[in-house]
């Protein structure tokens, strides 16, 4: 729980600064894409058709994509400030080697982590093309795995499939190189997904991104 608190300490720190007076000025409307790879953390405990004891699914690592929407505001000659809303997907591969009970009989299950979170991110633009930004964010994730059945040797069990919604958020950090005016490549990398002490199998990524921003209005 502690761990909630200081994330969203941190996020309410920053947009009041955004939406505090003093030198800051509302600048531009920036809009965000990009993937990459996402790392899950977590194992999911799977209930199994006649058994008392669940089965655990190790997910694997998968491809993650994501869009983006926000205001940027100039704080001072040295720092500016994004406050945005984030969508993002990372999908869960899950294949026999990470089943504890048995293999799967035919295809094994899908899995995806789905998060919307609002967020800031905090850019340092006194350093030339590259400004790196530390960013912190809250919002809501749901974790989902198939159903599936599987084989432990000459007996066939049924899975049964997770859908957990719980409280999300990201914490992270990265770097935006300016192309052309107005246009960005950035990299980046964070925790997202479900928050320590959150509920059973929701699941926490860390994602590995490439993306392009591009800003609306004057810089």
């Amino acid at each position: 729980m502690r761990v909630r608190s200081s994330a969203a300490v941190s996020l309410l720190v920053l947009l009041l600064v955004l939406l505090g007076g003093g030198r800051a000025e509302a600048q531009a409307v920036r809009v965000e894409a990009g993937g990459g790879w996402a790392i899950p953390s977590t194992e999911v405990d799977v209930s199994v058709e006649g058994r008392d004891r669940p089965a655990a699914i190790n997910p694997g690592s998968g491809p993650s994509g994501y869009a983006a929407v926000g205001l940027r505001r100039t704080l001072t000659d040295d720092l500016s400030l994004d406050v945005r809303v984030r969508a993002q997907q990372a999908q869960l591969r899950v294949g026999s080697d990470d089943i504890s009970l048995g293999r799967c009989a035919g295809a094994c299950p899908e899995g995806r982590l789905r998060a919307l979170s609002l967020e800031g991110q905090l850019h340092l633009t006194s350093v030339g093309r590259i400004a790196p930004y530390f960013l912190v964010g809250l919002g809501v994730v749901r974790t989902t795995i198939d159903a599936t059945r599987i084989e432990a040797g000459a007996n066939t069990f049924q899975l049964g499939e997770t859908d957990v919604t719980d409280a999300g958020g990201n914490v992270g950090f990265g770097a935006a190189l300016r192309l052309v005016d107005g246009l960005s490549l950035t990299a980046e990398t964070r925790v997202a997904g479900s928050l320590p002490g959150g509920k059973e199998n929701a699941v926490t990524t860390f994602p590995f991104t490439l993306g392009l921003s591009y800003t609306i209005g004057g810089e």
